[in-house]
């Protein structure tokens, strides 16, 4: 049901309604006010529900309704409402009903045919088990879809972020988005469905420096690897060394002993250079026959090949591996930095490892220099190994460089491609993160089995309206209408008649021609009441499943008629879901408040509840809705209701300027009804009461009488006030002493009268 109306904003004269002065609403709801105060702008609202359209008299209105289930109905989604309401106001007359040519047709269901009957039934309630099923699997697709529209907008954030941390200067990612991401998944569907895209630490951050817009310049670097035969070429020529020996008088001691055998040559050599005859070590002379032995030992064949050994000792000491002029590392781009750092390290493990082959090398020519005669020395070759993991490294070092100047020649294209690269990581792992596949053929899948059913109910919809066509007679809603019309006026003069040519109920009055417009307004307004209830049955409509609204149905009628259409309405409306009844008429309120506050009880007081709508009189003015008050509620009179609002603002020490306004209608209405019956011979005419009652007065002539008249007749009448600029001045200043006169005058002419009003409203 509808709990209240929690905002009425711009609508109309609701300039700007809350619901803070109104309890929620219950199952009957009773509103008063009197004409112009609101109550037909009020019923609009729930017309407007009723079509599911705003109002295109308040294009700028903004309301909020507040149902037991499901949101609000605002102003915005109003078009979605699909509330079972029927709103009878001078709107619903205008659309239904032309007083000089038709009243729309009412299909009423033919209960003879039982079978057709039944197979409707049957049919409506597959209907309804699959709308049901159909709205709500709707709103499951609808929550899926927006689960993976949500997962690309805010995947699209995540990555826009990822990649905007590599480079700030490429506008597509700049701007990235959830219409970039998704065209990307499905330019790249078959390499996202598999995990190949999904990179690993390392990977993810050699791209991303790979993708940053530094550009280098080029490196330039000659490689010189190592031939492995010039070693080998070498080892033949040092194993022929070690392998050679001088013929020479062996002095055995000197061969045994290398470092005398090198303290005696070079002795000898000293000796030879001073001409010395005598040890220059013990002093004792040296024979010559010690000379020639010696000479004989370093002859010249030894010392040439002596010579030779030393040459050879210098080249080898010439052919340690150099390290070459290498570049620096900063001059690489980063993603190549790793590679080109391991491949220098390995580049010097290699050279250190040649090194200490060819000082072995250098070792053993030692040996053999210190001892030219010896024979049994040995080199191994330089390894095979190591001079390979010298080119090799070598080679890791050139493919780096070729790498980075393969980039700075092709720099755009190489970092767009470690983009690329990055963006299919990231949309891949979001992807599979999310399952974004199977959740998009879950929704495909689940729209095309709520397609099916949609079209079965589509199908099942054509075939309940040839059934209702079937079973619903236009001629049927005729004869019912006419029934309760009779019923209702008394007299069965005026009937409808179905007319197929124009698809509408003429109106004839005495089985003659259609009355084109020659109706009363009492005959239009209980046309109009009853062809209202008479849709209500319309299409087999089920009236405890429906809100029914009533705005008035009274405004015309005699006393006689206003009773028929309480009951009427009563007998048509009371099994309703909920109703609401408005009008301006004191005794129609009060029939009304009498059948449905009976529905209240001591467990629940809320079933019925009343409500008093109120207009102020400020330009502009402007309506709200309220709780009614206990005067309303409890007397049985409007002229009660009058007295008792009345008599509150004499109460008060100050008034509010929508009360001063107030007053003057309230002095205006008690005055005239308290003068209609006082003098009722006079009555029609508030003039020649005002006067009668002047006359009787003990004072005729008391200046009071003149500024009662004068201020009523001023100020009173809503439409017709003049303002001019002391009119709110005049109406503040003269308020509160007119109230005061008012009933001083009623206590004049019958005091007992007033008392007891008084004791009442108190």
């Amino acid at each position: 049901m509808i709990k209240n109306i929690q905002r009425l904003k711009e609508f109309g004269i609701f300039q700007d309604h809350n619901a803070s002065g109104a309890k929620n609403f219950g199952r009957y709801n009773l509103f008063y006010g009197w004409n112009g105060s609101g109550k037909s702008t009020l019923s609009n609202l729930f017309r407007y529900i009723e079509k599911h359209n705003p109002s295109n008299k308040f294009p700028s209105a903004e309301f909020s309704v507040q149902v037991d289930v499901g949101p609000p109905i605002t102003h915005e989604n109003i078009n979605d409402a699909k509330w079972n309401i029927y709103t009878f106001n001078h709107e619903f007359i205008d659309e239904n009903i032309s007083w000089n040519d038709v009243a729309k047709s009412i299909l009423i269901i033919d209960k003879t045919k039982i079978a057709e009957r039944e197979n409707l039934e049957q049919l409506k309630k597959e209907q309804k088990e699959d709308d049901e099923t159909h709205e709500k699997e709707q709103e499951a697709i609808e929550k899926l879809n927006g689960e993976i529209s949500k997962f690309g907008t805010t995947s699209a954030k995540r990555m826009k972020t990822s990649l905007q941390a590599i480079d700030t200067t490429d506008k597509y990612y700049l701007n990235y988005n959830k219409t970039k991401f998704e065209n990307f998944i499905d330019d790249n569907l078959e390499a996202i469905k598999t995990d190949t895209p999904i990179l690993d630490n390392p990977k993810i951050v050699e791209l991303t420096n790979a993708a940053k817009p530094d550009q280098k310049s080029d490196i330039k670097f000659e490689q010189r690897p190592i031939n492995s035969e010039t070693f080998e070429k070498a080892k033949t020529c040092l194993d022929d060394l070690l392998k050679t020996s001088v013929v020479s008088k062996t002095i055995q001691r000197l061969v045994e002993n290398n470092d005398i055998k090198s303290w005696v040559e070079t002795g000898l050599e000293l000796h030879k250079k001073y001409d010395s005859k005598e040890c220059e070590f013990c002093g004792n002379s040296i024979t010559d026959e010690r000379i020639q032995q010696l000479e004989a030992h370093f002859n010249d064949d030894y010392k040439a090949f002596q010579n030779r050994l030393e040459r050879a000792d210098q080249w080898l000491s010439s052919q340690d591996v150099q390290q070459p002029q290498l570049p620096s590392e900063s001059d690489f781009y980063d993603e190549f930095k790793g590679e080109y750092k391991e491949a220098c390290e390995a580049l010097g493990k290699a050279i250190t490892a040649l090194n200490e082959e060819i000082t072995a090398w250098h070792e053993v020519l030692s040996q053999k220099t210190g001892n030219p005669l010896a024979t049994s020395l040995t080199v191994d070759s330089i390894s095979d190994t190591s001079v390979t993991a010298f080119n090799t490294a070598l080679a890791a070092i050139g493919e780096a460089i070729r790498k980075h100047n393969h980039k700075s020649d092709n720099f755009k294209e190489e970092t767009t491609k470690a983009k690329k690269q990055l963006e299919l990581h990231y949309a891949t792992s979001e992807v599979k993160e999310f399952r974004y596949h199977g959740k998009k053929k879950e929704a495909a899948d689940r729209v095309t089995q709520n397609s099916k059913l949609k079209a079965t109910i589509n199908s099942r919809k054509t075939e309940i309206r040839a059934l209702e066509d079937s079973l619903s007679n236009e001629g049927l809603g005729a004869d019912q209408f006419n029934e309760s019309l009779h019923k209702f006026l008394g007299r069965s003069e005026l009937t409808l008649r179905f007319n197929a040519a124009k698809k509408g109920y003429e109106i004839h009055r005495n089985d003659s021609d259609p009355v084109q417009g020659n109706l009363s307004e009492g005959e239009k307004t209980a046309i109009a009441f009853v062809y209202f209830m008479t849709k209500l049955q319309e299409a087999d409509n089920d009236i405890k499943e429906t809100i029914v609204v009533v705005d008035d149905p009274i405004s015309s009628f005699d006393s006689n008629h206003l009773f028929h259409a309480y009951s009427y309405m009563k007998a048509n409306c009371e099994e309703a879901k909920q109703l609401f009844v408005l009008t301006h008429n004191f005794t129609f309120f009060k029939l009304v408040r009498d059948w449905i506050s009976r529905k209240n009880t001591k467990m629940n007081k809320d079933i019925s509840n009343f409500y008093v709508v109120k207009a102020s009189n400020q330009r502009p003015r402007s309506a709200t809705y309220s709780d009614a008050g206990s005067a309303l509620i409890q007397y049985h009179s409007e002229y009660h209701y009058i007295f008792s609002r009345l008599y509150s603002l004499k109460s008060q020490q100050s008034l509010e300027t929508d009360d001063h306004f107030l007053a003057a209608n309230l002095s205006r209405k008690l005055l005239e009804s308290f003068f209609s019956f006082k003098f009722p011979k006079n009555r029609g005419y508030f003039a020649n009461l005002f006067g009668v009652a002047v006359a009787a007065s003990q004072d005729p002539k008391d200046e009071a009488k003149e500024k009662i008249r004068k201020f009523i007749n001023e100020y009173s009448h809503n439409d017709l006030i003049e303002v001019n600029e002391d009119f709110v001045e005049n109406v503040i200043g003269e308020s509160g002493s007119v109230i005061s006169d008012v009933f001083d005058w009623i206590k004049e002419l019958d005091e007992k009268h007033y008392q007891e009003m008084v004791e009442i409203v108190r």
